[in-house]
């Protein structure tokens, strides 16, 4: 069963409470044993074993709320199931969910978790997505449509029905604090549940890290951490200007929810600046970049009437940054940001290159939702790099999915575009992986 308790009592103070060292809820251990350790870049995921106890520790933020559920994992015996159920620890502290490992068969209703199992071989293991025709990965959407993989839906048209039917393990998914959170309705059914937060990462490398996560579940722990260490040294040697490795190959899925990207904001999520601090990051950033080389990159897109662009701390900011360019709003400490489209025009023509502009996959798109960019001088010039380079059968963009499985290749793929679009459209190369420059196709 599921601790009902972790999840349904948001801003509990569970992070505040000493590690959980439970023995199927004898007490004979001791409390002494130590917090989980923290990752090396992942800041909402903590692992470890302290009094040999096998424990993951998972926090989501969610809306002004925060989760933190802690998870014992134990051998699975042959012919056992997954779930052993809640364990109250004694003295007051955390319950656990005992889950039986390896995991044989999983829920996963977000993209990143179908894309960190493609990567880690794990294919057979998905018994069930949100929705099938957003499945990027050929072979994976091949199996939805046969039948084979179940489709349960997201949000409101969730299918707890279908989901009982498939036996999962363990169900994964996600939550914002929006209208379309489900996990209260699956945390109902007494299956496992886990909510991952890598989308919540600020840094690819964080996000990368919680493939960890998916190899301690399903048993393939030397795998994840190889390829872990595997990538990080390629990302920052793709950072330090060198070149990835080899192409990745196609993977991921996308259930579009607006929550996992961050092309269509949260709008509960989004920190808007001072007034003070804002007029000075617009008047000032042009002469703090004057002396760099870089190219300047301006991302985000108007939405009725409001600009929403990443903050400076946000994941699309450090991959800017580590692609090579110069990003307006570096120096924000925010995740997201709003300004008018006036702001944005103020600091427009100091712009060469333009980033993530919406979900729009054309130029003329882009001019119909909104016919004012047209003065923005990176779309005048043709420097428009977008994340959608690579879709599957029925259109999903693999950019939500297999991307963060591949950071050092996505960092690549963003700096060639930066870097070649920077120089004009007509210079810019034509197959990238999954940015492209939206005017050459």
């Amino acid at each position: 069963m599921v601790a009902r308790g972790a999840l349904g009592g948001l801003g509990m103070a569970l992070a505040l409470l000493c590690s959980a060292c439970g023995n199927g809820g004898q007490s004979g251990k001791s409390d002494g044993c130590g917090e989980l350790a923290t990752q090396e870049y992942a800041k909402n995921l903590k692992m470890g074993s302290p009094c040999d106890e096998n424990l993951l520790e998972v926090r989501s933020v969610v809306g002004r709320d925060t989760l933190v559920k802690r998870f014992a994992l134990r051998k699975r015996a042959e012919g056992e199931g997954a779930a052993e159920g809640v364990v109250d620890l004694s003295h007051g502290r955390a319950k656990e969910t005992v889950l039986r490992v390896p995991l044989e068969r999983v829920v996963a209703l977000s993209s990143a978790q179908v894309g960190f199992l493609l990567r880690l071989g794990l294919m057979d293991r998905i018994v069930a997505v949100g929705e099938g025709k957003y499945v990027a990965d050929s072979a994976l959407y091949a199996r939805v449509q046969r039948g084979e993989v179940a489709e349960v839906g997201n949000g409101t048209s969730i299918s707890l029905e279908k989901i009982l039917a498939v036996r999962p393990d363990l169900v994964m998914d996600f939550a914002t604090g929006g209208s379309q959170d489900d996990y209260e309705r699956i945390n109902s059914l007494g299956i496992p549940l886990m909510l991952t937060s890598e989308w919540q990462e600020e840094h690819p490398l964080a996000k990368i890290e919680w493939i960890k996560l998916f190899g301690k579940l399903f048993g393939v722990e030397a795998r994840a951490d190889s390829i872990y260490e595997q990538s990080k040294n390629a990302y920052l040697q793709v950072a330090n200007g060198g070149v990835a490795g080899g192409n990745p190959a196609r993977g991921g899925s996308e259930q579009q929810r607006v929550s996992e990207g961050e092309t269509s904001p949260n709008k509960s999520e989004v920190e808007i600046t001072s007034p003070s601090a804002r007029n000075d990051t617009l008047s000032s950033f042009v002469s703090r970049l004057s002396s760099k080389s870089c190219p300047r990159v301006i991302a985000g897109m108007n939405y009725g009437g409001v600009w929403y662009a990443p903050g400076g701390n946000s994941f699309t900011a450090h991959l800017i940054r580590d692609a090579g360019g110069c990003y307006l709003w570096a120096s924000d400490t925010s995740r997201e940001l709003m300004f008018t489209l006036e702001e944005i025009m103020l600091v427009a023509d100091s712009a060469d290159v333009w980033v993530n502009p919406g979900a729009f996959s054309s130029a003329e798109d882009i001019l119909a939702a909104e016919p004012r960019v047209r003065h923005i001088r990176a779309f005048r010039e043709k420097r428009v790099c977008q994340n959608d380079g690579r879709r599957g059968p029925g259109g999903g963009n693999d950019f939500y999915e297999s991307a963060v499985a591949y950071p050092a290749e996505l960092l690549q793929s963003l700096r060639t575009c930066i870097q070649n679009a920077s120089n004009g459209a007509d210079s810019a190369q034509k197959e990238f992986d999954w940015y492209r420059n939206i005017f050459i196709f």
